[in-house]
């Protein structure tokens, strides 16, 4: 019906994950609210605290290229590039499992639930947040990648990793 419902309000990292469900007509207006979400975070978060991993394997990077200006200014903001093709995207993905990985060994150890209580404490050394931000989900992602995925699913809210997921309606969901 052309319908595009959003919450007003999304916390992070508590729930960790927003995914949008489109195809179609509606493709456009889902990405045009994902890269909306994207310059929200960018204005919430002090510079340098939000760093985003750009997967576009439809789109060729196409669907992210307005966020590449970020890269002029600090290359890491955006992991250097919009990662397409799938030895790339397992690669980001084994790299945010290994972040995820040490915030829990090094950061959170026992004493801290979450990268945000650890954050307070820190104050300016706080770790950055880190976005997967994804157009076109599954495409592209081999299975691999899929397990990859779904431990971040699992930790990775509480260590400051979040998902912004743009599902294409049309492309069968894989079992896991």
């Amino acid at each position: 019906d052309g319908t595009v419902a959003m919450p007003f309000e999304i916390s992070f990292p508590g729930l960790g994950r927003l995914v949008f469900n489109a195809d179609g007509a509606l493709r456009d207006r889902a990405l045009g609210a994902l890269l909306s979400t994207v310059l929200r975070i960018l204005c919430s978060l002090p510079p340098g605290k939000a760093k985003f991993t750009l997967i576009d394997p439809v789109g060729l990077g196409q669907s992210f290229s307005a966020l590449m200006h970020l890269a002029d200014f600090d290359e890491s903001l955006v992991g250097g590039r919009i990662w397409t093709e799938p030895a790339h995207i397992e690669k980001r993905l084994a790299e945010l499992t290994e972040h995820i990985e040490k915030v829990i060994q090094k950061y959170l150890r026992n004493r801290y639930h979450t990268i945000d209580e650890y954050n307070r404490e820190v104050g300016p050394m706080a770790e950055a947040y880190r976005f997967l931000v994804v157009a076109d989900f599954p495409t592209g992602f081999s299975e691999l990648a899929l397990d990859r995925l779904a431990s971040i699913a699992r930790s990775g809210a509480r260590c400051g990793v979040i998902l912004l997921i743009l599902r294409d309606r049309r492309q069968k969901l894989p079992p896991a």
